[in-house]
């Protein structure tokens, strides 16, 4: 019956997004979002250029062919993402957006059939899993066409099949999170450093096979000019087109502050020190029975200390607040910790809305990178809430899985 509910109220959702979108769709509105590059890529792959996907004069004849001029922005995901949009490229490019946007709010709606095995929480109370409709980075990658709900919606997949001792499967889902490899380069070392070998082992399988698929559509070199692509936009400070201060990481951090002077090595230094409190929880974790909070300090570091982590991919941060909520609702004592840790599930949802109120007009302009202090709280109040106590608890804690 809730999950009745559940693809009931989607259907709702949907259909209201649907008549709001046609009628309001156009070019004018849709050339700012990212759906564009999304396309473009898309558009280079079905018309056989494959090969040159990560060239920049081919994107540039693209963005001119679609668009009529070219643009700062360029496709930079891998190979395999464009070909899955290619079959997008045979509606016209607001017809894509609308089918994109619709995709996405489904994926976001039906968040809840996936979190319901997972988090008694989200079990007991459905709706809880649909709050991504009033978490401002979702809604910020739904209006940019984003893929930021899907790389959350495939981090969710995987803990459900982790949760159910099905962890190769759970490490071949986790690998369509390459899309955005930035994060999965730090999420995946934490769960072998927890001894999730069967999830690594799963994760290299899809990666051998998602290798394969982009070896199709660009040829043997494709992966190799694919991170000369990446390095060279990073380089030259994104052809025109990179703010670090719209990130909520680290670099965005210091970038927003304006610290310039060995910004590079401080952002590493940040990141390092973030991924120690990984590494940490992933060894106390082992004999704790508050591994759902673990995935959750991982995922959310994962985001603070990857090198790029826009505003919208903080989309995934959904899923460690409903676990740390999950904990502290099934918790029967209230600790200071736990206080904190609610507080900043609270905060986290508030403050961007906060910032956009008196910041400025735009996400883009309200300052944004505060919101990454918050971040850092909440994944020092996780680890603070695991680390203390973890050795104390009895060894029959181990069988619960994450």
């Amino acid at each position: 019956m809730r999950a009745f509910i559940v693809i009931a109220s989607v259907v709702v959702v949907e259909i209201a997004v649907a008549l709001t979108l046609i009628p309001l769709t156009n070019r004018a509105r849709i050339e700012p979002t990212d759906f564009v590059n999304f396309y473009v890529g898309a558009s280079i792959v079905r018309s056989g250029d494959g090969p040159k996907l990560y060239e920049r004069g081919t994107q540039d004849a693209a963005y001119r062919s679609i668009l009529g001029h070219t643009s700062t922005q360029y496709f930079l995901h891998p190979a395999f993402e464009a070909a899955a949009f290619a079959p997008m490229t045979l509606l016209s490019l607001e017809q894509g957006f609308i089918l994109w946007t619709l995709i996405n709010v489904a994926l976001l709606g039906l968040l809840p059939l996936v979190l319901m095995y997972c988090i008694p929480l989200v079990g007991e109370r459905p709706y809880l899993g649909q709050l991504g409709f009033c978490f401002l980075p979702a809604l910020t990658a739904l209006v940019l066409g984003q893929d930021s709900v899907l790389l959350l919606f495939v981090i969710a997949s995987s803990y459900l099949l982790i949760r159910k001792e099905r962890e190769l499967a759970a490490g071949l889902v986790l690998s369509l999170a390459t899309i955005k490899f930035q994060y999965v380069l730090i999420l995946i070392p934490l769960l072998l450093l927890a001894r999730k070998w069967r999830v690594g082992a799963g994760f290299a399988i899809g990666c051998a096979f998602l290798g394969f698929v982009f070896a199709l559509v660009t040829g043997p070199r494709g992966l190799l000019e694919y991170f000369r692509f990446v390095r060279s936009f990073e380089a030259h400070s994104g052809y025109g087109g990179l703010n670090p201060t719209l990130m909520v990481n680290v670099r965005g951090f210091l970038a927003g502050l304006g610290w310039t002077a060995n910004s590079s090595f401080w952002a590493v230094a940040g990141g390092i020190a973030l991924f120690g409190l990984g590494v940490i929880a992933s060894q106390t974790a082992r004999h704790s029975q508050k591994r759902s909070l673990a995935f959750a300090l991982y995922v959310t570091i994962a985001l603070a200390a990857a090198p790029y982590a826009h505003f919208p991919d903080m989309t995934i941060l959904l899923l460690p607040l409903l676990l740390a909520l999950d904990y502290i609702a099934g918790a029967r004592m209230r600790s200071t910790r736990r206080k904190l840790i609610g507080l900043c599930c609270g905060l986290i949802f508030l403050w961007p809305f906060l910032l956009l109120l008196l910041g400025g007009h735009y996400w883009w302009n309200s300052r944004i990178y505060l919101v990454f202090p918050l971040i850092v709280c909440f994944a020092i109040a996780l680890f603070a809430e695991q680390y203390p106590h973890a050795v104390a608890e009895p060894i029959s804690t181990i069988a619960e899985v994450v």
